[in-house]
């Protein structure tokens, strides 16, 4: 008959502790049965009647128990099986199952969803005593043996059998390295290699007079393990790294359909589309948002699909996207923009002439909390002076403080460039801030003239990067605008 057992254990030490469970009479099942995976992360088992009924009987075993469904009787008779000699098998694409007795072997096509045996495909009468079956790793065809046979395969699509030259065997069994072992008996082990095109068979012997009669495990070694995502966070506490891991049960990645990768972050945002590895900003607090990660797999096009909850706890108050400075006709215009806010109550304005000490000029209300990108801006007027540099210092609703970079802001006299270069002398870049908001072309020469660098700009800050290959010098910025053109010397050290 057949029986279920459980076993415990850690390492290599295996208790059996719950004995047998008779779910299936003798009179029922034989040596056909076999198991294949629903793509959810549970299991089909499923045996044959011995008798001349074609019906099959599959058990659902998930991590929620065991559950039976009714028996499936599908189409013509097979042959009384008057020993328990039989075999059974799903394809490792998981849409195909095979029974093998003796005089016949027929094939149905299987849903690994729900469990079901469908349409008869292909059935060959008479062959040989039934001991051996497997498919081929693409599923197209069945190879099977008898007792004291060699192997034989059959073409699922057309029906033509085909004889593996010098073969012998009893049982097989799909490898993970998509080989075809077979037990011929006696001190070796056959190989069908290339089991999807031109077949070739071989044997080894086996080490220390092992001899094998009959029997190879029936695993499933090429069948998907269910999708597993494995979340990264990053430095900020609302933006993760992902990635995921997609095998088989030898552990080798299965390849995936790459246009068909899709990420769904469960907080609203756009799905992400056509990457293994993609980054996330979630909102700054909630959850948990479910991930669901969908895609086909290349063997076999399935779809697959696996979820992850991401609960968001951020500690930062505010993430400052930008902060600069424009001067214009008298005034400063001073914009920053956030990606988002958490417990903001404020922000403290400051200004300073020296860049060392800072004076309050104005007070900001933040906006709490928020997920939205939040634009602000304050005009600092009838300034006066060379150049003056401002700084943010946000205030949390708790009192903690964080400050902002440093902005410079060069106050435009009659004759001299309204930019400001930053840091000079440079390493390997430089920032040209910009004293209003135009439209300007920058050009970077070297000492012979010859051109480096060209970029046009609407923005108010403009980094140059150069290299750190580029030699020590004096190297020429040349700022034009529609109106006027201004040089300027920078050093490189």
């Amino acid at each position: 008959g057949v029986n279920r057992y459980r076993f415990t254990g850690t390492s290599t030490n295996v208790v059996y502790n719950a004995g047998p469970v008779a779910i299936a009479p003798d009179a029922f099942a034989g040596e056909a049965i076999t198991v294949g995976t629903d793509g959810s992360g549970g299991y089909w088992l499923v045996i044959h009647d011995k008798g001349t009924s074609n019906t099959f009987r599959v058990w659902h075993y998930t991590s929620g128990g065991i559950t039976a469904l009714a028996d499936q009787t599908v189409g013509a008779a097979v042959n009384n099986v008057s020993s328990s000699q039989s075999y059974l098998k799903i394809s490792p694409c998981q849409d195909k199952i095979a029974y093998h007795s003796g005089g016949i072997l027929v094939v149905h096509s299987w849903n690994r969803t729900t469990g079901t045996v469908g349409a008869e495909l292909r059935r060959i009468t008479p062959v040989n005593f039934g001991v051996g079956l497997e498919f081929s790793p693409d599923g197209n065809r069945v190879y099977y043996s008898g007792q004291g046979s060699g192997v034989n395969y059959v073409d699922i699509g057309t029906g033509t059998i085909t004889p593996v030259a010098g073969s012998g065997s009893w049982s097989m069994q799909l490898g993970p390295d998509a080989k075809i072992y077979c037990s011929p008996g006696g001190a070796s082990l056959g190989v069908l290699s290339t089991p999807n095109g031109a077949v070739s068979y071989s044997t080894f012997g086996l080490p220390g007079g092992a001899t094998t009669f009959r029997g190879l495990t029936n695993i499933a070694w090429l069948t998907p393990q269910v999708p597993v995502i494995t979340p990264a966070a990053t430095a900020t506490c609302n933006i993760y790294d992902f990635s995921f891991v997609f095998r088989n049960y030898f552990n080798s990645n299965i390849p995936v359909n790459l246009a068909s990768v899709t990420w769904n972050w469960g907080d609203a945002s756009a799905n992400t589309t056509g990457t293994l590895t993609p980054q996330h900003t979630f909102p700054t607090t909630g959850g948990p948002y479910t991930v669901t990660l969908t895609f086909t797999d290349q063997s076999c096009t399935h779809p697959w699909t696996a979820t992850i909850p991401v609960t968001i706890t951020c500690s930062a108050p505010v993430e400052l996207l930008s902060f600069a400075g424009l001067y214009n006709n008298g005034n400063v215009n001073l914009t920053w923009q956030t990606a988002m806010e958490l417990n903001n109550d404020y922000f403290e304005l400051q200004r300073s002439v020296d860049g060392i000490n800072f004076e309050t000029i104005a007070n900001i209300d933040g906006a709490g909390s928020s997920s939205s990108v939040l634009d602000y801006a304050y005009t600092d007027r009838s300034v006066s002076g060379s150049i003056l540099y401002y700084r943010l210092v946000q205030h949390d609703f708790d009192g903690t403080l964080s400050s902002s970079k440093i902005v410079s802001v060069r106050l435009n006299k009659a004759g001299s460039a309204p930019v400001v270069i930053m840091p000079n002398p440079f390493f390997s870049s430089f920032m040209l801030t910009k004293v209003y908001a135009e439209k300007a072309t920058v050009f970077v020469y070297d000492a012979l003239g010859r051109l480096l660098e060209q970029k046009v700009t609407n923005e108010g800050e403009l980094t140059i990067a150069l290299g750190e290959t580029l030699p020590t010098g004096s190297y020429v910025v040349q700022y034009t605008t529609s109106a006027s053109s201004y040089s300027l010397h920078v050093q490189k050290r």
